[in-house]
């Protein structure tokens, strides 16, 4: 009691005597007692007690009058009371101020590099810690149901398309902002971060020649039971990109010799669809490979951002062509019609070209038969092969 009381006469004279609260930290470099253990006051937090004290004069200042008539006393208990708080609130954020902080601490951009590297240059916000889980995660997943099913369980079911997919092949990334594109409709597709194809200036431009560099095919009109063509992908992501000059993108079909409507803003109507180099014997001039097709709009040694793919059957006899005619592919959304003899071949064969699935569903309207996949491309050294 006797130390406390000599500690307000201490305090009670400084506020008197000093003309600031920088006299008034000078001079408090007390020692407080208390059930025999002893603790001094970090000088490491003078400074911020300095302020907290001049900001207490301040409020101290312009409270207003005590009830009672010792308003010295009551503004020194008060003083005190709170001085002691915050001691106490500072010396726990001091103690435990790396757990607190810590959840709310921006990554170094050093910390990006991993994932930059290894995508490409598509992701630039992904920690590496992270990206090493996700590595880590399409390391371990299994690609067909073996342990449930016996060895080589991906010949069961061929003659079954949607209990094959249940046992096979499964989305095995996971983008942080995928998004569907196209609403609801037929030829909507679920794509990996869309943003990320706008520069940080909100163009897709090249700063040298003022040409797009985003590039986008979209095979098919997404509905084989209707007349009507679906441009709700192509609409929907120039929308998000910022409008009819954000993408170059180009829509096929070989139906569209038909089409009596407008094309929609930003989106070039070519009336081919896809074929395979197995199919070119059948001398249709509707249809074109994609070879050729590269060629014809002198895409030679660009990257396609986006390839859809809706072309009822055609992926089949395509999809090695997918990465041998002149272009490369970031991502490709594809519905897999049924399950011919080499349904594990596409998989195989993205997979052994650095593509990684990030996303598949079925389509229920036609009980699974029908399959929608998002796959995107990967640097090589993100699969850590040997």
């Amino acid at each position: 009691m006797t130390s406390i009381k000599s500690k307000f006469a201490s305090v009670r004279r400084n506020v008197d005597d000093a003309d600031d609260y920088d006299t008034l930290m000078q001079n408090d470099k007390t020692t407080y007692s208390s059930n025999d253990a002893t603790r001094t006051t970090n000088t490491s937090l003078d400074v911020t007690l300095k302020s907290i004290l001049k900001s207490m004069k301040y409020i101290l200042v312009t409270l207003p009058p005590p009830f009672n008539k010792h308003r010295r006393e009551n503004k020194l208990i008060f003083l005190m009371a709170s001085t002691v708080l915050l001691l106490l609130l500072i010396r726990n954020l001091t103690l435990h101020s790396t757990k607190i902080l810590h959840p709310f601490q921006s990554p170094k951009k050093s910390d990006f590099k991993l994932a930059f590297d290894e995508s490409l240059g598509f992701f630039d916000d992904i920690p590496s810690h992270i990206w090493m889980q996700k590595k880590q995660r399409v390391k371990d997943q299994p690609k067909h149901n073996d342990e449930q099913l016996g060895l080589r369980s991906k010949y069961m079911n061929r003659n079954h398309p949607s209990a094959w997919y249940q046992h096979n092949w499964d989305a095995e990334f996971t983008c942080p902002h995928e998004r569907k594109i196209g609403g609801v409709s037929d030829g909507s597709k679920w794509t990996c971060d869309p943003h990320r194809l706008k520069h940080e200036d909100g163009t897709n431009k090249d700063a040298q020649t003022n040409k797009k560099e985003c590039l986008v095919y979209s095979f098919g009109r997404g509905s084989p039971n209707t007349r009507t063509f679906d441009f709700a992908f192509e609409i929907d992501l120039l929308h998000l990109l910022g409008g009819a000059e954000s993408c170059e993108i180009h829509f096929f079909d070989h139906r569209l010799d038909s089409f009596g409507g407008k094309a929609p803003d930003g989106v070039i109507l070519h009336a081919w669809g896809l074929e395979g180099v197995v199919d070119a014997p059948m001398s249709r001039r509707n249809f074109m490979t994609l070879k050729e097709t590269v060629h014809h709009l002198g895409h030679e040694g660009k990257e396609l951002e986006l390839m859809r793919v809706d072309c009822e059957g055609c992926e089949w006899s395509t999809f090695r062509e997918w990465l041998q005619s002149g272009i490369t592919v970031r991502q490709i959304m594809v519905t897999l019609h049924g399950s011919p003899k080499n349904e594990d071949d596409i998989f195989e064969t993205l997979e052994a070209n650095n593509y990684v699935i990030f996303h598949r569903e079925a389509d229920v309207r036609y009980g699974g038969m029908w399959q929608e996949y998002g796959f995107i491309r990967l640097a090589k050294e993100f699969f850590d092969r040997k």
